[in-house]
């Protein structure tokens, strides 16, 4: 055997070791991990977005609503039952595409005094959908519930116009549902309204 010719065993290193070597230089699919981790953050936010865009457009919609509502009933000196629910039939097309049906209902209450009758709800009405509500202001015939700083004058008539509606969230419970309640109060522009024909 020639002395200068040595073979030295050559230590291979493990094979985990390699494997582990070239898992760290190998850049392939790095853009999957990043997008795996990315993606549920980013329909997250793309679901909040919606959710958050659909309950401010109905809370849009339903003040819109009930303004329309009210301005609409004002308008004349006498008013009918009939004129009164075709007013009402107009709720649902102010509100679409969103469907009132069993979900809203708006409530019309005229609320005044006279010298002789202290204030109260002289008459009251609702239609434009059939969600089971009462009005806030007070029943027909029984003193009102007004606002602080809201005052009647002898033979004047405030027109308190409420709507409410059942809000369900789109997607997932992103936004509790809850009924949501929109008010208008307006004088007529001719007479006092206290009677409905």
């Amino acid at each position: 055997m020639n002395p200068f010719k040595q073979v030295e065993k050559q230590q291979r290193p493990p094979k985990l070791a390699c494997f582990i070597r070239r898992l760290k230089r190998d850049e392939r699919g790095a853009i999957l991990a990043e997008i795996g981790l990315a993606l549920p953050l980013l329909l997250g936010m793309l679901t909040g977005v919606v959710e958050v865009g659909n309950y401010l457009l109905v809370n849009l919609k339903l003040q819109h609503t009930v303004v329309s509502i009210a301005d609409l009933t004002t308008r004349d000196e006498n008013i009918t039952g009939a004129v009164l629910a075709d007013i009402f039939n107009a709720a649902p097309q102010i509100m679409a595409p969103f469907d009132m049906g069993a979900d809203a209902v708006v409530i019309v209450s005229a609320i005044s005094q006279n010298e002789d009758t202290p204030a109260s709800v002289f008459w009251q009405r609702s239609g434009g959908g059939t969600l089971d509500k009462d009005s806030e202001f007070g029943i027909e015939g029984e003193a009102p519930n007004l606002p602080d700083g809201l005052t009647l004058r002898d033979d004047e008539t405030i027109l308190a116009t409420e709507i409410y509606y059942a809000y369900r969230p789109l997607i997932f419970q992103f936004l509790p549902e809850q009924v949501i309640r929109k008010s208008s109060f307006f004088r007529p522009r001719i007479g006092a309204l206290q009677e409905i024909e």
